[in-house]
């Protein structure tokens, strides 16, 4: 269902699996795909080690330096992923779903 390119006309059911795919799908494909996940990595999902591990935020850097600006960075995610979005503020229900939370990945690990 859906198209992998519509330039091309490769449909996802044409891609196939393995390593067929990487011939399949266009190199401009690719090369965007690269550039998003570095993009995400430097900048938009930065683990800032003044934060507890897994608080991402994101970083505004220009030649090599991170500036550190109110306006262009320092956003941290939320719930969801959700910039500045605000965390569960009772601890005891906070405690409770990240409690459950760690139960459905280690059921997930068992399945």
């Amino acid at each position: 269902p859906g198209y992998c390119s519509m330039t091309s006309g490769i449909k996802f059911a044409d891609v196939g699996t393995g390593l067929s795919a990487l011939l399949k799908v266009p190199a401009v494909g690719w090369i965007q795909w690269v550039f998003f996940c570095g993009y995400m990595e430097l900048f938009a999902c930065y683990q800032d080690p003044d934060l507890m591990p897994g608080k991402l935020s994101s970083r505004f850097v220009v030649g090599l330096t991170t500036i550190k600006s109110n306006n262009l960075s320092g956003w941290v995610f939320g719930p969801f992923g959700v910039p500045n979005a605000p965390s569960i503020a009772d601890p005891e229900l906070r405690k409770k779903k990240l409690n459950a939370e760690i139960a459905n990945g280690r059921l997930a690990m068992m399945a």
